[in-house]
């Protein structure tokens, strides 16, 4: 009776290894994921390195954009002086060419 037993359990353990063996994937299939894995891994890294880079790379030009923003509100002011200064002068210029005109129809 025994045997039976040992012959009955020899098949079940057949059987769940052909299963097992039916799921299983080949070796080749698991290296190429293997090496699918390390490539997307290297990938993630370089665009990782990447992230970075620009990151430090925005602190730079927002530093510089506000630098010029300051540079263009120094110019703008200095502009709107020079500006007033010139209406001034035309005014002035304009009081002096009539004051001209009258000191000549005098004379005349």
């Amino acid at each position: 009776m025994g045997d039976i037993w040992d012959y009955d359990q020899l098949i079940r353990i057949r059987r769940a290894t052909e299963k097992m063996a039916n799921n299983a994937i080949s070796v080749a299939d698991y290296n190429a994921v293997v090496r699918q894995n390390e490539a997307l891994r290297q990938e993630i890294m370089r665009l990782q390195a990447d992230a970075q880079h620009w990151k430090s790379a925005a602190v730079k030009y927002e530093q510089n954009r506000d630098e010029f923003s300051d540079y263009a509100s120094g110019v703008e002011r200095e502009r709107d002086f020079f500006e007033r200064g010139l209406k001034q002068a035309k005014a002035r210029i304009a009081e002096l060419e009539k004051e001209t005109a009258m000191l000549s129809g005098r004379k005349a």
